[in-house]
């Protein structure tokens, strides 16, 4: 039985509280990862906390198949009050940092307080942890601190660390382990910074644990389903930036903060192909860690250029210094977007335009919060603010990279997220309406698509708390289920009409994801049991975000577009729906009724 344990350090104290085994009650409500850290931070974090105070807690997270022979089991968690959104954020890193946190014994390491002065945290061989003295590195890049630290601690180490652009409070700065994964979105990086952390070293590399808990049988039919799915080979040649194609041919590829879309010639669209470097993650050979759509249409096509070479240079140089690419490209393209379309009201002569390359160089001026790059680093949505015009963020952080009009649903998916549009959390519509998985819907149709969005993102946070690669997804999803054998305009009908727990029968993978749960839960790993653990995580994101202060203002999707008065209508149409299907009042607030159902009242403090 899976019994995961917490240990906790003690910034301000400078000590280690010994680790506990967390409540049966917790694991069999909430699985592990995702969900057990959104619990911890739910009981832990004061709702008006500064996310840079110093009771701001981090919680870095593992699941009951973290460190195992399971392809993409080296994945992580970390869950924070954002800087960014000001909500509970769960950030993902693959690679191997879980598989390293794992072996040390802790499932789930929390971070408390403030240290003194700049220290980087070790665990070693033996699980001790300690606070070592940061201050000859504290300036240095992630790639310089990260070959010291290796030099240190051994070249098999794994190490997480944040650059110069976090120690500056850039407020979309990440956490980038081994140098080539990233725990991206939140603004985890300054988090850490406040905290005076540097890094976090774990010396022991560990080996793949077995999971006598399976047949070799249901092992091999497992890993087939993940490696050999169509997704799996287009992720593998591709990465995620295999998507742009369909996107294009839809026509919802963004330009000009996404207010705009882009329309290419046909020698441009073929020019788009695979670019970057690919680096494996723990146990997988299908090494998509590379090619993100979302970096290259931030930093690319939403500011209007195409040149692959360049984006990929901007691409990097962001991940140098652990930027966000995505936060980057949307505060670059802010500045033009006011600048263009709000009559100059910030008086900055610019001298270059959407298009034009040279706005790269602004990245190192934001990187040291130097002249215009100390707006910049303050938000993408900061320019915004200071010009009291309508701003594209949705809970103060950047969409997926969409031309939303053309995507409705899509839209509202990412609105209503519970802390942003962070793209791996939310946003799951993607895949049928753009790669056809499990089945092929039009962006533009509306039919049956809200209790996909609940389906959608109940798996992710299944998934989340396992923990395996949040790009899996489709593979968790059922690609011969008898909705595949209606023609496309009457799938929406079906759909409609169909009540939500036969729905999810027909969907979920039970060769997937239901064993996996029937191991390591007592609960049952039926359908129906997976819906009720992804909602109950979900529901308890949005009652610490009710707390924190969002209302329904911030689930609608932001009125920036001109002229689309259909759209936001239907915006706001779709949202009301959603918190019907959720259990959520008219104000997005859980129902006491919907608190009952989903379990939450016996566990947690309202």
């Amino acid at each position: 039985m899976y019994s995961p344990t917490l240990v906790t350090l003690d910034l301000t104290e400078n000590k280690v509280i010994p680790k506990k085994i967390i409540e049966r009650q917790v694991v069999e409500a909430f699985l592990g990862g995702r969900g057990i850290a959104v619990y911890l931070a739910y009981e832990t974090i004061p709702v008006d906390t500064s996310p840079r105070g110093s009771d701001n807690n981090i919680f870095f997270g593992t699941g009951a198949l973290t460190g195992s022979i399971i392809p993409s089991s080296g994945t992580a968690i970390a869950t924070f009050k954002s800087p960014h959104t000001n909500t509970l954020c769960t950030a993902t890193s693959t690679g191997h940092f879980g598989a390293y946190l794992k072996h040390t014994g802790y499932d789930f390491f929390q971070i408390k307080g403030k240290a003194k002065s700049p220290q980087y945290i070790v665990i070693d061989e033996f699980a001790d942890i300690t606070l070592e003295n940061a201050s000859e590195i504290w300036l240095e890049s992630v790639e310089k601190t990260d070959t010291i630290l290796r030099q240190k601690y051994g070249q098999k180490s794994c190490v997480a660390s944040i650059g110069k652009a976090a120690i500056n409070q850039v407020m979309y700065t990440g956490v980038v382990v081994d140098r080539t994964h990233f725990f991206q979105r939140g603004g985890l990086g300054s988090v850490l910074a406040s905290k005076n952390i540097k890094a976090i070293v774990l010396t022991d590399p560990p080996e793949p644990t077995n999971l006598p808990e399976f047949t070799e049988d249901e092992l091999s039919l497992f890993k087939s389903i993940l490696l050999n799915h169509p997704w799996s080979q287009l992720l593998h040649t591709q990465g995620t930036y295999s998507a742009i194609h369909q996107i294009i041919k839809y026509d919802s590829l963004p330009t000009k903060n996404c207010s705009r879309k882009l329309t290419l010639q046909s020698d441009q669209v073929s020019s788009f192909h695979g670019y970057g470097e690919a680096y494996d993650c723990w146990q997988c050979s299908v090494k998509c860690e590379r090619n993100s759509y979302q970096n290259f249409v931030a930093l690319g096509p939403n500011l209007k250029i195409i040149d692959h070479e360049s984006i990929q240079a901007a691409i990097v140089k962001c991940d140098e210094e652990g930027l966000d690419p995505i936060s980057t490209g949307a505060a670059l393209a802010s500045l033009f977007h006011i600048q263009e379309d709000k009559r100059k009201l910030l008086n900055i002569d610019l001298g270059f335009n959407w298009g034009e390359s040279q706005i790269y160089s602004l990245i190192d001026d934001i990187i040291q919060k130097r002249e215009l790059g100390d707006k910049l680093a303050r938000g993408e949505n900061y320019l915004y603010k200071q010009t009291s015009e309508p701003s594209p963020m949705i809970k103060g952080q950047m969409t997926g990279m969409f031309y939303y009009p053309n995507c409705p649903v899509l839209s509202m998916d990412l609105s209503s997220a519970p802390y942003g549009a962070t793209h791996f959390k939310t946003g799951s519509l993607v895949y049928p309406e753009f790669l056809g998985y499990p089945f092929p819907l039009s962006p533009q149709s509306i039919k049956g698509k809200i209790k996909l969005k609940i389906l959608f993102e109940n798996l992710s946070a299944v998934l989340d708390s396992l923990i395996l690669c949040p790009r899996f997804l489709p593979m968790f999803l059922t690609s011969d289920s008898i909705l595949n054998k209606f023609p496309s305009r009457l799938r929406g009908v079906i759909l409609q009409t169909m009540p939500i727990r036969l729905l999810s029968s027909i969907l979920y993978n039970n060769s997937t994801v239901s064993p996996l749960i029937n191991h390591f839960n007592s609960s049952n790993g039926s359908s129906t049991n997976i819906l009720e653990i992804g909602n109950r995580i979900t529901l308890l994101e949005r009652l610490f975000n009710t707390r924190a202060g969002l209302s329904p203002s911030n689930d609608v999707f932001p009125r920036y577009l001109k002229g689309k008065s259909d759209f936001y209508k239907k915006q706001n149409e779709l949202v009301t729906s959603y918190y019907k299907a959720k259990g959520l009042n008219p104000e997005g607030l859980v129902k006491l009724n919907t608190l009952k159902k989903s379990k939450l009242l016996g566990i947690i403090r309202i």
